[in-house]
Order: C-alpha cells, then sequence, then structure tokens
C-alpha cells in the first residue's frame, strides 16, 4: 500500500503538476466561469416575455389589414372634411351629367289594417264579430337611385365607414374617379351605380394607380377600355372587369406590369390577332400568376423564346396556360427539394455546432495543462 501511494505521489510531481493542487485550482476556476456564464444565460432566457398589447383600432378593421408594427400613430384619420369636399369636387368634374341634387322626395303611401267590431244580423238575429279595412295614409323619403351622393352613401354603409372617416371616404371617392374615367359620360351613373359600386365596397387591394395600370396593359392587348354597355357586343366590360378583380385580390407591382406588358409584345409578333380573347387570356393568366416575379419572368422569356410552342389565335391562351400551369408545379417541386436541402443543412450546422463546442472545450482544457506545465517548469528552471 505504501508503495502504491509512493507511487502515485512520484507520479503527481515528475509527470502530471509539480503543485497539482494549485493547478487544478485553476482549472477549477475556469469551469466555475463557463458554468457561470452558462446560469447568468439560463435565467435570461428564463424570464417571462410580455405580449405587445393588443387591440384593434377603427381604422384596421375598416383596411381589413393589421398594423404591424404596433404602431398607433398609424390609426389616426388625419384627412380633414375639406380633403374630402376636395376629392368630391373631383369626382363632380369626372361625371358633369350626373345628378348631384335631387337626393328624393316624399312620396305618399297606404297601409291598411282590418278592425274587428260587433256586427248584427237582422235576418238570422244574432251578433257576430266582422272586419273593417282602414286605410292609413303617410309619407316617407325616397331616395333618388340614381342621386350620386346617395349612391356613395350606399357604398359608406356597406363598407362600415363612419361620417368622420374621411380618409376611407377619399379613398372610395378616388377610386370611383379612376374607374369613371374609362366610362362613358351620359352612361357613368349606370355604371358606377350597378357595376362599379362592388368594386368599390369589396376594392380589396385595388387603387387607382392599379386602374390606370390594369387599363394600360388592356391597351397593349387591343384599345384603351371602353365601357358604355356592359350587355353590348362593343363594351370591355366583361374583359376589363376580369382585370379588375385580378387588382382586387393581389397588390400588382410596377415589375408584374412590366412582365405583362412584354409577355403581350412578343405575343403579339408571333400571333395576329383579330379576336383578342386569346391575348387577354394570356395578360391575366400573366397578371395574375402566383409565381414570384423572378420565376415569373423567367417563364415568360423562355416560353416566348422556344420554337417548340405554335402558338395560333385560337390555341395561344390554351397552350400559354398549360405551360405556365407546369412551369408552377416544377417551381414547387424545386421550392420542396430546396426546403428539404435547407433543412438537412441546418440539422447538420446543428450537430457540427455540438461537436465544436466540445472540441473547443477540449483544447481550452489542454491548452491549460499546456500553459500550467510551462508555468512549473520556468518556476523549478529558476528554483
Amino acid at each position: 500500500m505504501n508503495k502504491l501511494k509512493k507511487f502515485l505521489n512520484s507520479f503527481e510531481e515528475d509527470y502530471l503538476f509539480r503543485y497539482g493542487k494549485r493547478s487544478w485550482q485553476v482549472i477549477s476556476l475556469i469551469f466555475f466561469l463557463i458554468l457561470s456564464y452558462t446560469i447568468v444565460q439560463y435565467l435570461w432566457n428564463l424570464r417571462p416575455s410580455s405580449r405587445e398589447e393588443v387591440s384593434i383600432s377603427k381604422i384596421e378593421f375598416d383596411r381589413s389589414r393589421i398594423d404591424y408594427d404596433f404602431d398607433i400613430t398609424n390609426d389616426i384619420d388625419k384627412a380633414t372634411l375639406a380633403d374630402y369636399n376636395k376629392a368630391l369636387k373631383g369626382l363632380k368634374g369626372a361625371m358633369p351629367a350626373a345628378e348631384w341634387e335631387d337626393l328624393g322626395d316624399s312620396i305618399s303611401k297606404s297601409e291598411f289594417s282590418y278592425v274587428p267590431y260587433e256586427a248584427y244580423d237582422p235576418y238570422w238575429g244574432f251578433s257576430y264579430t266582422d272586419y273593417r279595412r282602414i286605410e292609413t295614409k303617410y309619407k316617407v323619403f325616397e331616395k333618388n337611385r340614381d342621386a350620386i351622393p346617395n349612391i356613395l352613401e350606399d357604398i359608406y354603409e356597406a363598407k362600415g365607414i363612419d361620417s368622420l372617416q374621411y380618409s376611407e371616404k377619399i379613398k372610395v371617392l378616388n377610386l370611383a374617379k379612376a374607374l369613371i374615367a374609362y366610362s362613358s359620360k351620359k352612361e357613368s351613373t349606370d355604371l358606377l351605380r350597378d357595376y362599379f359600386k362592388s368594386y368599390l365596397i369589396y376594392a380589396g387591394e385595388l387603387t387607382p394607380q392599379a386602374v390606370k395600370d390594369l387599363a394600360a396593359t388592356f391597351k397593349k392587348v387591343d384599345r384603351k377600355p371602353y365601357l358604355h354597355d356592359p350587355y353590348g357586343e362593343n363594351d370591355d366590360w366583361s374583359e376589363f372587369s376580369s382585370y379588375l378583380s385580378i387588382g382586387q385580390s393581389d397588390s400588382l407591382t410596377q415589375e408584374r406590369f412590366e412582365i405583362a406588358n412584354n409577355a403581350l409584345a412578343k405575343l403579339k409578333n408571333k400571333v395576329k390577332f383579330k379576336e383578342k380573347e386569346q391575348a387577354h387570356y394570356v395578360a391575366r393568366i400573366v397578371l395574375g400568376s402566383y409565381l414570384s416575379n423572378e420565376d415569373l419572368k423567367k417563364a415568360t422569356e423562355e416560353f416566348f423564346a422556344s420554337k417548340d410552342y405554335k402558338l395560333t389565335e385560337k390555341n395561344a391562351g390554351e397552350i400559354f396556360g398549360k405551360y405556365m400551369g407546369l412551369f408552377s408545379e416544377k417551381v414547387t417541386l424545386a421550392e420542396g427539394l430546396l426546403a428539404e436541402e435547407k433543412a438537412e443543412k441546418e440539422s447538420n450546422r446543428s450537430e457540427y455546432y455540438q461537436e465544436g463546442r466540445y472540441a473547443f472545450v477540449a483544447i481550452i482544457l489542454i491548452a491549460a495543462i499546456l500553459i500550467l506545465f510551462s508555468i512549473r517548469q520556468i518556476i523549478k528552471s529558476r528554483g
């Protein structure tokens, strides 16, 4: 037993540390610092997180869109009555033949009620309950359905816009003005009341600028949209309303319009259209595509540069639609593969990070031991 004890003491003094106790104290201090840091970090991340205060402002509700930065200063309607009147004046200027003054009139109406009374039948000699028909006359205010202020009030009411929400009202007026620009002056009231009204109520992403850009793309196919009689043969409403529907559901960028216009230019170089339905169909496919602008640009350029697709006036839309459908399917596949690759790389990074941490700790420990060896050697040589 004494020999074993002597051997261990000799091994510690000659091979490990001349002053082993103090050396281990240093190593222990290192580990203590690491442990202290991890405890502090753990406690910091253990603290409860407070969520941003959530409330829905009237403007957020009316827009059907939340304020992502939780900044309540954005939820204040800064428009005034003067701003609203200015926008209203602009719409009046666009509809000079419309009715703005005659909002309606009181009309007489009658209601009939039946009042019971006791009647007597002298022939049979008995009483019975009978009813008298009583007419009640009254007056009610009947709106003039062709008066623009009444049409606007119907729109405000349907959208839930109250009397002081001038910003929301101005948006309606500006969008109405943009739509009216493509209608016949004579028929503008009927179009506003019967056709534009739904787009003003359910505007979605549709803005005055979007209407102008959509009309410009429409014109690339044929001509400026002509809205006169939606049921007439020469009216463009059926086609143009499809463009507007895309603008409602998608916030179209200028880059998207440029891609669509370039595609139409290349299409018209390949095919001469007498009937424009196929070209309109191609334009709507591009504008309404769910592809990113980068993918959409690549798809349209490759399609029109290829000589594999024989386009005619009758099949252009069908062939382009089939190509875009397959391209979209392949993009989805590529995105899925990319997601798998990213997940695999993320897993590998996490694994290598853990292994690296262990290796780093080992290196630190070994370095500490080597430094201590050097220190002991210096002390020994000077002693």
